[in-house]
């Protein structure tokens, strides 16, 4: 076996190593926060030393990839990928995954990440590395996405946000000959019907439909409308998609036309529909 170990860095890495004044200054003057993310910052070191012993113990090959550096690597060649961090480390190494290969997320902090997509952590995660050939297995849809018909973008396996890149701008956009203003479109897929959307006050859909959910954010009273494809016309002079979060995210202009429409599944290891129930029970 051939795994790709993809993590990523700690805040502390990330804010001691700034070159931001008042990140700096954030750093050196409030230490109860310092202290935090220093002891995150350990955690996370200790997940991924864990990780990496418990695939030398078995004499699995690894190659271990910097997130911000999963681009230049060929997942398609591993025949596992595994995440050890949340689900952004998750959800940007899934964007990389292009053929069927698996993926298994390991929460580097659970005390401090929800980590919705991670089946694991530092205290199971050798457990139930020897017991992977039996561990239960999603097939979660992603989305794929064209503007103006050209492909654009990797496969989204949460959600969609077109919106100004303004957030207190207004975005306007056309769908089916309607016309909308508000504060943009937000596109959910089942897996991230738990996510923003969830949070917006919308019911979340199945984990392994091919269904997507479109809502109206800023609408009064809007209801989420579900469907398996759209073609979103910009009204919008500078607008933008956003992809999964923040980190991609592509231009749409005025008079462009973003389709979105069902497109390659990922498999996921581990039990995602019990951790859902569980996420969703803390609601009830």
């Amino acid at each position: 076996m051939n795994v790709a170990l993809i993590y990523k860095k700690s805040a502390w890495e990330l804010f001691s190593g700034s070159d931001d004044n008042n990140v700096n200054s954030f750093i050196l003057e409030d230490e109860s926060q310092r202290d935090l993310l220093l002891e995150s910052d350990l955690v996370q070191k200790q997940t991924i030393d864990l990780v990496e012993k418990t695939l030398f113990g078995e004499n699995i090959s690894y190659k271990k990839i910097y997130r911000s550096t999963i681009g230049e690597y060929d997942l398609s060649a591993f025949d596992l990928v595994i995440t050890v961090g949340g689900d952004g480390t998750f959800l940007e190494a899934s964007h990389h995954i292009k053929a069927n290969t698996p993926i298994l997320g390991v929460n580097s902090d659970p005390q401090r990440s929800v980590g919705f997509f991670c089946a694991c952590n530092a205290e199971n995660f050798e457990n139930f590395f020897n017991g992977l050939s039996i561990q239960p297995k999603l097939q979660l849809n992603r989305l794929s996405l064209f503007i103006d018909k050209s492909p654009i973008g990797p496969p989204v396996l949460n959600d969609v946000l077109f919106a100004s890149p303004n957030p207190a701008a207004t975005t306007r956009y056309q769908i089916n000959s309607n016309s909308y203003r508000n504060s943009g479109l937000l596109i959910s897929t089942g897996a991230g019907s738990t996510a923003w959307s969830f949070q917006e006050g919308i019911d979340p859909l199945p984990l392994e439909t091919k269904n997507f959910q479109l809502l109206h954010r800023g609408t009064r009273n809007a209801e989420a409308i579900i469907t398996t494809g759209v073609i979103i016309h910009s009204l919008t002079r500078k607008g933008t998609i956003f992809i999964d979060g923040d980190h991609c995210s592509f231009s749409l202009s005025l008079g462009q036309q973003l389709e979105i429409k069902s497109g390659t599944p990922i498999t996921v290891l581990g039990d995602i529909n019990k951790k859902r129930a569980e996420f969703l029970d803390a609601y009830d």
